[in-house]
């Protein structure tokens, strides 16, 4: 949901709400209350329910229901439960009595369990409101990210197709390539391997969701190693991975945006200054790591296309269950991406 949008259903909303407790307080109110204090209290009361929902709908609920933390909901709860009549003794005995010389309660029930249970009534409803809007706009935003990867799907269906040229006929003709060179030069021969792997990885593992974090290594790797060929196998670069779970899958070609990224900008024919790149896996998460220093001449726009697409697509898988950090000063640069991973 867009923001605007969400703001005119929230303005919708409360416009309804208190208009419908107005008329309500109209039809049943006590016309020996004096005007000024009835005033005063509805406004601090409207602002009261205004704070407990968006407490719960800005703050916790985002906070534990995507991360599917229960128990911290459930304190959230309850502690929006207490907070709810202590707000509103601030409000009403202590400001507005402050103001008015009028109480809303007797003093001998303020702030005691019959006070606590007496308004239990409002804050249980206006939380109930926050978590009906929370869950709508997860709904409403979900529908939407459907519908963009759905396109996005159709559009990498059609570049694909427009892409592919008898790609059977092209691994054969690099297994004979292969076969051929295999004896007189094993080197090239094992490039030209390598090379065929990645076609078919491009080709083939991309149509998929998610591929295997191992198949990902591999494909970086290769990625690397063919690099390296172009420059005589002077490039300076030091990929390590550890604690891998070879059960556990990722979304295809996530990573190589970095890597190539790092190897393009890169000085990486300093040994002093090698390129970085660290894959771990911790706690069922991904934490992946690419260093490098580049000349200051280069320009390393974090608003390229390359950048924004990568981003878009972690928002649209993820959502907002993963950090990307970047770093970048004088002719140093640093990402750090940090995502959940699948079995």
């Amino acid at each position: 949901m867009k923001k605007q949008q969400e703001i005119s259903v929230h303005l919708g909303f409360w416009v309804l709400f208190f208009g419908m407790n107005i008329l309500f307080e109209k039809l049943n109110s006590d016309k020996s209350l004096p005007l000024l204090w009835s005033t005063l209290q509805e406004i601090g009361f409207s602002l009261l329910q205004m704070i407990v929902f968006y407490i719960n709908y800005l703050w916790i609920c985002p906070k534990t229901i995507p991360q599917k933390k229960w128990f911290l909901l459930i304190l959230g709860q309850v502690f929006l439960l207490f907070l709810f009549p202590g707000l509103r003794h601030i409000i009403e005995e202590i400001i507005i009595y402050q103001i008015t010389g009028n109480h809303n309660y007797p003093i001998q029930s303020q702030l005691t369990p019959y006070y606590v249970y007496d308004n239990s009534y409002y804050s249980v409803r206006i939380i109930l409101f926050s978590f009906v809007f929370y869950f709508l706009k997860i709904i409403w935003d979900n529908a939407q990210r459907i519908n963009e990867l759905q396109l996005e799907n159709k559009h990498a269906e059609l570049q694909n197709l427009k892409n592919q040229l008898s790609p059977h006929f092209l691994f054969n003709t690099l297994n004979s390539f292969y076969s051929d060179l295999m004896d007189t030069q094993p080197k090239i021969a094992e490039d030209v391997l390598k090379l065929s792997d990645m076609l078919r990885y491009v080709t083939y593992e991309n149509e998929k969701d998610e591929v295997s974090l191992e198949s990902e290594i591999q494909f970086i790797q290769n990625y690397i190693d063919l690099f390296s060929r172009r420059f005589d196998n002077q490039i300076a670069v030091e990929f390590q991975y550890e604690n891998h779970n070879n059960f556990v899958t990722i979304p295809s070609l996530l990573l190589i945006h970095f890597v190539e990224n790092a190897l393009k900008h890169g000085i990486s024919n300093d040994n002093f200054k090698p390129i970085r790149i660290d894959l771990k896996t911790k706690e069922n998460r991904l934490l992946f790591r690419v260093e490098n220093s580049y000349k200051l001449s280069e320009n390393y726009d974090e608003s390229g296309i390359g950048y924004k697409n990568v981003r878009q697509r972690l928002e649209l898988l993820f959502q907002k269950n993963y950090t990307l950090e970047v770093q970048d000063a004088n002719d140093f640069y640093k990402i750090e991406l940090n995502i959940p991973l699948s079995q």
